[in-house]
């Protein structure tokens, strides 16, 4: 084949245009292959010419700054054309042609299709030939089956050794010797493993596993230590365990299996009575594993021996820490069951129940680990009058046998029984009826017949109607779709009875029962929840609506918009209100932007970012003008307070006029002038102070209300002296000992009469002042000063 490279444009011109045409012969028939090919998608157009010979024009939307010249060839005419700021290729043929685009590589997708559904394409190609090549193959036209390659699309690498080659499993026995092991020891022949490890091990010295399979050895012989198998237990004992362990530790001290090993080490001193020996390992575990689990079982198996030697409180906070820093399931299971166990024991009953409901809601299959223990539990619970949590594990175990079981029988019964004793209804009729099923004319038939018969008086009638009690009866005998039917029909009828919170108590069961019914199941919980959310912002329980809305995932703009803003606000969903509020400024209705506004401004406020509030508050107060509507209150004053946490008192001290012109005369301003007041009494201008306290100081009085007393007095005081304003400052002295105040603060008050009387050069009436100040009561250091200044005055 000939390769002609035809044309390759630079990057700053045309995305690296590349134009190749390559020639070949088959069966001494010529043909070629023009490409075209670009960084970017080109698009490729047939213009027909008839008698099959066609013109091919390509578009790119880049001009080239320097002309290019036409290509004549014998096969082909290449031209360069450029009109209104777009670049063509012309391509016309001499021969019999066909327009083929090159989508992607084969490999990189797994079906192959004839059709193409793209227009651009950034690799084109021309076939050029004056008979067809390969042969004459008609084209029949058909169905187009897409071929699809589901495995293998890309190139596959299977599993590597640690030095990164391919592992052959064909050749590698040593990988069948380590499956086999890891099967026995499954399978608990651990007799075998022990045996067999250390042939495997001899016929494979350089084997990767080989960690592993002595690891299997040393477990196998700490499982039948554990088992006390007299058969085999003789031939070793716990000193065996740990030779074996501290010999794998050393030789392979960095393997992720370490924390597995230590801990059998530490159980076996522990076993052995080596508390020392064990502390000594545990220590090693704890600051070295810190989370593994195996340093968490070591540590059960302590607090295991602490409790064996009446260290018990020490044991339950060990169970304890372990419960609740496990991360794997069945440690902490594994410690809750002890807890359980040992609260039993000592009379906490319910901190049993507690810890066990734990293990049964989040890992209730690590019970069947040990079912005899676990049913030993369940029967001491039943014993201390735990039934409930007692029938609940039996369940568990009941669930995983078979009926050839030998204990099935009896664990049918203890939960039937036990479900019924803890007046567990529905749980109780059902198991009942399924031991009667299941067990005709079993062992235990006449003790659950008349425990049924017994439940039967449980089942007390409500006031609901007859239909109601249909459906109950339906619910409880059916465990298929006529139950699910009664379900759904109940939810419906209890709906039109406007019994809303009965409703969502069926949720679970109505789950349950959709299968086809899911958007009504979803309709009719989200009625009664928006009933309830409805009945909630009515009765202004703003935490119950907002409950019921996070609870039950409703939209807040199905109620009363700003109810809801009001009742997230109120409830501290600063957040969700902020997002209402974003939802609603973007509205048409500028009376509606309006509102919205000023709520976003007040959840921004709560959400402290006092710099967006001034952002915003211009487009509020600039839509309350052009409404000539009232701004609002709340909105006008979170404004004030941003700019005063933004240090702008200027831009405050407007808006503070802009609420004292809208709200005259409201107590609610006094907050505001209050912190204007406080604000110029750091920087000392009397000025605004005096202006700003006399307001705090009047709307107090109109309203009989003196929230701010004294203490905006005393620095209205203290102004009016800094501004030689003495007869004001002790008339406002004066007023505020005609107040109700603490002895300190009337000692004080009485002083700054005093001292204003004297420069106003009345001796005697200062003179009184002091004396009244030393008559005070209590001691303060008010107090000491006047009988100071009282014993310097003639």
């Amino acid at each position: 084949m000939k390769k002609l490279l035809l044309l390759v444009l630079a990057i700053s011109e045309l995305f690296s245009l590349t134009i190749s045409l390559n020639s070949a012969k088959e069966n001494n028939t010529p043909y070629a292959v023009l490409h075209i090919q670009d960084i970017e998608p080109l698009d490729c157009q047939i213009i027909p010419q008839g008698l099959e010979k066609q013109v091919y024009l390509c578009q790119f939307k880049k001009i080239v700054k320097a002309p290019i010249e036409a290509k004549k060839m014998k096969l082909v005419e290449i031209d360069f054309l450029e009109k209104e700021k777009e670049f063509f290729i012309k391509i016309e043929p001499k021969v019999y042609s066909k327009l083929i685009p090159v989508k992607t590589a084969l490999y990189e997708n797994p079906e192959v299709t004839n059709k193409h559904e793209e227009k651009s394409y950034k690799h084109w190609t021309i076939l050029l030939y004056e008979n067809i090549p390969f042969g004459d193959v008609q084209s029949i036209d058909g169905i187009d089956f897409p071929v699809i390659y589901p495995k293998e699309v890309k190139p596959y690498v299977g599993a590597l050794d640690l030095n990164g080659a391919p592992i052959s499993y064909a050749q590698s026995q040593d990988i069948k010797e380590y499956l086999d092991l890891k099967k026995l020891y499954e399978q608990k022949k651990y007799q075998d493993v022990i045996e067999d490890s250390l042939k495997a091990v001899k016929l494979y010295p350089e084997t990767i596993f080989k960690s592993e399979m002595l690891l299997y050895r040393i477990k196998a012989i700490d499982a039948i230590l554990d088992e006390e198998d007299n058969r085999f237990a003789d031939n070793f004992d716990r000193s065996d365990v740990i030779k074996e362990a501290k010999e794998w530790t050393r030789t392979f001290s960095s393997n992720e299996n370490l924390p597995e090993v230590l801990m059998i080490i530490a159980k076996s001193y522990i076993k052995m009575g080596q508390k020392s020996d064990a502390n000594y390992f545990l220590d090693i575990l704890i600051s070295e594993h810190d989370e593994s689990e195996f340093t968490k079982k070591a540590i059960l198996l302590f607090a295991d021996s602490l409790y064996n030697s009446r260290q018990q409180d020490r044991a339950i906070k060990l169970y304890k820490d372990v419960l609740y820093s496990a991360k794997d399931l069945d440690v902490a299971a594994e410690a809750a069951v002890r807890l359980v166990d040992k609260q039993v024991d000592n009379g906490k009953k319910e901190d049993a129940r507690e810890y066990l409901l734990k293990v049964l809601n989040a890992n209730e299959k690590y019970l069947l680990k040990d079912k005899p223990a676990s049913y030993a539990l369940a029967d001491k619970l039943a014993n201390k009058g735990l039934y409930d949590i007692a029938a609940r594990v039996a369940d568990v175990l009941y669930k995983d046998s078979k009926k050839t079981d030998d204990n099935a029988e009896k664990l049918a019964r203890d939960v039937a029984v036990w479900y019924a004793k803890a007046n567990e209804i529905t749980p109780a009729y059902e198991k009942l009826q399924h031991y009667l099923s299941e067990y005709k004319n079993g062992e235990y038939e006449s003790e659950v017949q008349e425990t049924l018969d017994e439940l039967f008086f449980e089942l007390k009638e409500t006031n609901e109607t007859k239909l109601a009690n249909y459906y109950d009866e339906l619910i409880q005998k059916y465990q298929n779709k006529i139950g699910d039917k009664a379900v759904v029909e109940k939810a419906k009828l209890l709906l039109s009875q406007k019994k809303y919170k009965e409703v969502l108590q069926m949720q679970n069961a109505l789950l349950r029962a959709a299968d086809d019914n899911n958007t009504q199941i979803n309709d009719i919980v989200n009625q009664a929840a928006s009933a309830l959310t409805q009945g909630n912002i009515e009765e202004n329980n703003c935490l119950g609506a907002v409950k019921y809305i996070e609870d039950y995932k409703l939209e807040e703009h199905s109620f009363e918009a700003n109810k809801v803003f009001e009742c997230l606000i109120r409830s501290s969903r600063f957040i969700r209100a902020k997002e209402l509020s974003e939802m609603k400024i973007t509205s048409k209705d500028l009376n509606e932007k309006r509102v919205w506004l000023e709520n976003y401004i007040i959840s921004l406020y709560h959400l402290n970012q006092y710099s967006k509030v001034i952002e915003v508050s211009d487009d509020a107060l600039k839509l309350s003008q052009i409404q000539k509507k009232k701004p609002n209150y709340e909105s006008t004053k979170d404004i004030f307070f941003s700019y005063m946490k933004e240090k702008k008192l200027d831009k405050a001290l407007e808006i503070a006029s802009l609420i004292e012109k809208n709200w005259v005369d409201d107590f609610k301003n006094s907050d505001i002038f209050n912190e204007i007041v406080k604000e110029a009494t750091d920087t000392q201008d009397d000025l605004l102070l005096s202006k700003y306290a006399k307001k705090v100081i009047d709307l107090q009085n109109k309203h009989k209300k003196y929230v701010q007393t004294p203490i905006v007095e005393f620095n209205y005081i203290n102004a009016l002296k800094r501004l030689k304003k003495d007869k004001e400052a002790l008339s406002v002295a004066k007023d505020l000992l005609q107040k109700k105040l603490e002895p300190k603060d009337m000692s004080r008050a009485f002083y700054y009469a005093a001292e204003v009387s004297l420069k106003l050069g009345d001796t005697k009436g200062a003179k009184e002042y002091f004396q009244k100040c030393s008559d005070v009561k209590e001691d303060n250091s008010w107090k000491d000063i006047c009988a100071q200044n009282l014993k310097l005055l003639p």
